[in-house]
């Protein structure tokens, strides 16, 4: 246990090191000694306890006898001791003339982990975990928070940072109640803030992550809760990176759908020209028959007539082609491939300028 009744005083271990971890040697001795006469109390039951105060554990205040009760009974790693300990300090840094208690009582009977009221009717807890803790205790929690306007500090252990841009639904809570999460690393005496943010690029769903790392004991608590560092200035850069990848997102998609409309197009504009082809081939094969078939009749009648001659749209002056292809900055040889592609009906494979060529010299 962190804290004892001592002469009608709430003590507690936190104070018996600095900031270094370093024990007041004077303050370690007088609390020994009053735990020799019998005058330190358990806060729960009123048994005597004694004060442990090693070079290598956290120091701790522990009943002489086993017997039941509810305080000291548990079993703590050191890691949450010492955890307690770094925050209670930085709770004292940042509010040099307020009290902060350790294990507080509150009035529906839960504890935080640390409690802190300041002037001006400022009210902080600390609450300090290694595990998630129950979506019931947390909504009771933050509930009684809410209703006494208390500031809540959530604090986790570094261990339940994954490193991950998608966070778990407990630090979701957490993130929601605090508007990021804080992770602390006890061995390194470090605090990590990590903020996750999720969006969408169309159906997809993506996840970005902020997170920065700061030394202990150069952080200070404001006084509605928040950290008091650059963090924040960091997460305006990642909401501007989103911005930009959605803004991005949305001219890409512009441009897929400027080029379907294109290509719609070239399409329909291809088909046309393809009917447009057809029908003169047509044309010109009527006309082919009608010609041939009014020869042949003023034959039969025994009126010579000169044969109709009938320009072949196919077979044009060679020399007079090529010119006329090769002043538009065409190859000639690809122009006639593309010319026979035309006669068979595949218009809708050739290039536009060879159609274009091809057309132009049929009108």
């Amino acid at each position: 246990m962190e804290n004892c009744v001592y002469q009608g005083d709430v003590i507690c271990t936190f104070d018996l090191k600095d900031e270094n971890g370093i024990y007041y040697e004077d303050m370690v001795l007088d609390w020994k000694q009053a735990a020799s006469n019998r005058l330190l109390t358990c806060m729960e039951c009123g048994a005597n306890v004694y004060l442990a105060a090693g070079p290598i554990k956290e120091p701790y205040f522990s009943h002489y006898d086993v017997m039941e009760c509810n305080y000291g009974s548990g079993h703590e790693t050191e890691e949450h001791k010492k955890g307690k300990r770094l925050l209670y300090h930085m709770l004292k840094r940042s509010f040099p003339d307020a009290q902060v208690w350790a294990r507080f009582r509150m009035d529906n009977g839960m504890y935080s982990t640390l409690y802190c009221e300041a002037s001006g009717g400022i009210k902080l807890a600390v609450d300090y975990r290694l595990q998630n803790n129950s979506l019931d205790k947390f909504q009771m929690r933050e509930s009684f928070y809410q209703s006494k306007q208390i500031v809540p500090i959530y604090v986790l252990g570094i261990r339940m940072e994954k490193d991950i841009a998608q966070i778990d639904w407990y630090q979701h809570l957490l993130q929601s109640a605090m508007g990021y999460l804080v992770f602390l690393d006890v061995e390194k005496e470090q605090l990590t803030l990590k903020k996750s943010f999720g969006y969408r690029l169309g159906n997809e769903r993506k996840f970005k992550y902020c997170e920065k790392t700061y030394p202990l004991r150069e952080l200070t608590v404001s006084k509605d809760g928040q950290m008091v560092c650059d963090f924040s200035e960091e997460c305006m850069k990642v909401e501007a990176w989103i911005r930009n990848e959605k803004q991005q997102y949305t001219q890409r998609k512009e441009r897929l759908r400027l080029l379907q409309e294109e290509k719609q197009r070239l399409e329909a504009a291809e088909q046309q020209r393809l009917e447009e082809y057809r029908r003169r081939r047509l044309e010109e094969e009527n006309q082919d028959k009608y010609s041939t078939k009014d020869g042949r009749n003023d034959d039969q009648n025994g009126v010579r007539i000169e044969e109709s001659y009938v320009v072949q749209a196919f077979k044009p002056d060679n020399k007079e082609e090529r010119d006329y292809i090769e002043s538009l900055g065409l190859n000639y040889s690809i122009y006639q491939k593309c010319k026979q592609m035309i006669k068979e009906g595949n218009a809708h494979l050739v290039a536009k300028k060879y159609y274009d060529a091809f057309y132009n010299r049929m009108i």
